[in-house]
């Protein structure tokens, strides 16, 4: 039985795989097994993967190409030849103490339990990306605290899609099968749904607030891709953060209350999604799927609310100068 298990799902990672592969090497506690699950690449994954090899490093491919979310449920089920697993797509990065970190983090817990770090954005040639429209959603500091958090305001947090980052997180499963898997039913929320579910199952969370993870934001990447149809974007988001919502104990008004706070909280993220796309038909698309999702009124009230908080940060920066 091993005590680390990593796997790395792939599909024609050619051009990033051999920095993730070299990031996990670098580790200062290094995993006990490194599995590539290829899912039929028809690059050449394969020859940057083969200097790897000499590390003991495993090349598992699937007999067929099973699409992206089944290669990453098949990576889930090595949980329970481990006592703790971590999957990291082939195009992102960990820093040399992650596993170290995140296991003092959770060292005392028992299974099942899941920790997560900080993380930073870069782009397609490795250079961080300081005002992208991704960002680590809870402050990060250099002395990395590590914290217990509650499932109550994990939970919200992913309601809110203030959603961890997937290379961050290491589970600890206890060498037992995962209890969820990611779900089909979603082109970009599927890992705040799983991560919240994990939690609603009683998952306990912790949280490292030291950087560790860098995500790599580019053009070939499923996010990016996402973002030239923004108004499915903000159906899935809102399907996401609905199904968070209902793992979170509420009933009579303050779910009533709950559910206008999301609906706003919905129209005011896409607001601020809106203006950065350039193409006017691209922004219309977004505005007419937040009518469809919440209503009109609720994007009128999501742009005054960015509205007032643009005025504040005017009315801060002046006091400053």
């Amino acid at each position: 039985m091993s005590r680390l298990i990593t796997v790395i799902p792939v599909y024609n990672g050619a051009r990033h795989l051999g920095a993730t592969l070299e990031a996990v090497a670098r580790q200062t506690v290094r995993p006990d097994r490194v599995i590539v699950q290829d899912n039929c690449s028809t690059d050449g994954t394969r020859q940057v993967f083969e200097p790897f090899a000499k590390l003991g490093f495993e090349w598992h491919q699937n007999e067929r190409n099973i699409g992206g979310t089944a290669n990453f449920n098949r990576a889930l089920m090595f949980a329970r030849e481990t006592d703790y697993l971590h999957l990291i797509p082939h195009d992102d990065l960990i820093k040399p103490r992650f596993y170290e970190r995140l296991f003092s983090a959770m060292e005392s817990a028992s299974a099942p339990a899941f920790g997560y770090s900080a993380y930073e954005v870069i782009g397609d040639d490795g250079q961080l990306v300081a005002d992208g429209d991704l960002a680590c959603p809870f402050p990060v500091t250099a002395t990395g605290l590590a914290r217990e958090v509650s499932q109550v305001r994990f939970l919200k947090w992913q309601a809110d899609l203030k959603t961890i980052c997937l290379p961050a997180v290491l589970m600890k499963t206890g060498s037992r099968p995962l209890p969820v898997e990611f779900s089909f039913d979603y082109i970009q929320a599927a890992d705040a749904v799983f991560y919240a579910e994990l939690a609603a199952r009683g998952y306990r969370v912790f949280e490292v607030t030291e950087s560790l993870c860098q995500y790599r934001r580019h053009a070939a990447a499923y996010t990016s891709s996402n973002q030239r149809a923004p108004g499915a974007v903000v159906a899935d988001e809102w399907k996401a953060m609905l199904a968070i919502g209902r793992l979170i104990a509420q009933s009579g008004p303050a779910s009533w209350f709950w559910r206008q706070r999301q609906q706003c909280l919905l129209a005011a993220r896409s607001v601020v999604k809106a203006r950065s796309l350039g193409d006017p038909a691209v922004r219309e698309d977004t505005r007419q799927a937040v009518f469809q999702c919440v209503g009109q009124l609720r994007w009128a009230l999501g742009y005054l609310a960015v509205a007032a908080r643009d005025c504040l940060r005017k009315v801060r920066s002046g006091n400053h100068n």
